[in-house]
């Protein structure tokens, strides 16, 4: 977000001199204040504390009827009663090169009564359904729902693990993505006729998302997600998959 933020600033500052109105001296004075504005996005980096996790999970437990959930770079375990917790589709409007889309993460919302005072906890979970609505949200809540009333049984496995990729490729991976919607776009109907709109546009994506997704992408290669206390790994049998890694 930081990197973003840096680039956005710089290209934001290009867009309001104007082009007309560009010289040498202004380009020279923009790019001075480029390495100023990496130190400033390497230290809101720093600051935001996300050199130390990457993001977060939440687990819940049949027997127990919980869940538990740790928010990114915090260590307090919070458990919630999962018959009491309210679920709800998210809404974060998005805007890019490819248009106008959302975001609708589910939301699971519930009573934290180890806390003083007890304090109502919202944790998020990475079903985002950026191209069908609130649907996956909800068919995340009911593929939760079916678990924990019926267990496993009936439900389809999920996707196995994928490979982890080389910091060389998963560097890459954001101008991949970025070059392959490029070419999407031109095949469509109509797509090389847009193309003197449509690739400005992706040339300015490349800058505002791609770039800085492929800097987030080696910066935090090796950054851990939040890590659960031993005993709830315990509980839901992460220590045996840790020791079968480990082996």
């Amino acid at each position: 977000m930081s990197i973003t933020i840096s680039v956005t600033t710089s290209i934001a500052a290009v867009l309001g001199i104007g082009f007309e109105n560009l010289d040498r001296e202004t380009l020279v004075a923009i790019f001075a204040w480029l390495p100023a504005l990496t130190v400033l996005a390497f230290i809101f980096y720093l600051a935001g504390g996300a050199h130390k996790s990457r993001g977060a999970y939440i687990r819940i437990h049949r027997s127990t009827r919980k869940l538990y959930f740790i928010y990114p770079r915090e260590k307090r375990l919070h458990v919630l009663d999962w018959d009491r917790l309210e679920a709800l589709a998210g809404y974060i409007p998005t805007v890019s090169a490819s248009g106008y889309a959302s975001r609708h993460p589910l939301y699971l919302i519930g009573i934290d009564h180890a806390m003083s005072p007890p304090t109502e906890i919202c944790a998020a979970c990475g079903n985002l359904g950026l191209f069908d609505g609130d649907r996956s949200a909800k068919s995340l809540w009911a593929y939760l729902q079916a678990f924990m009333a019926h267990g496993p049984e009936g439900l389809p496995e999920p996707a196995p693990l994928p490979t982890r990729l080389s910091r060389k490729q998963e560097t890459l991976e954001p101008y991949r993505d970025w070059y392959a919607g490029l070419r999407r776009r031109l095949a469509e109907p109509y797509g090389m006729l847009k193309a003197p709109l449509t690739v400005p546009l992706w040339l300015g994506w490349l800058l505002i998302n791609a770039f800085p997704d492929s800097v987030e992408a080696f910066i935090q290669y090796n950054v851990p997600y939040t890590k659960f206390p031993k005993e709830i790994d315990q509980l839901c049998g992460f220590d045996e998959v840790s020791t079968e890694h480990s082996r």
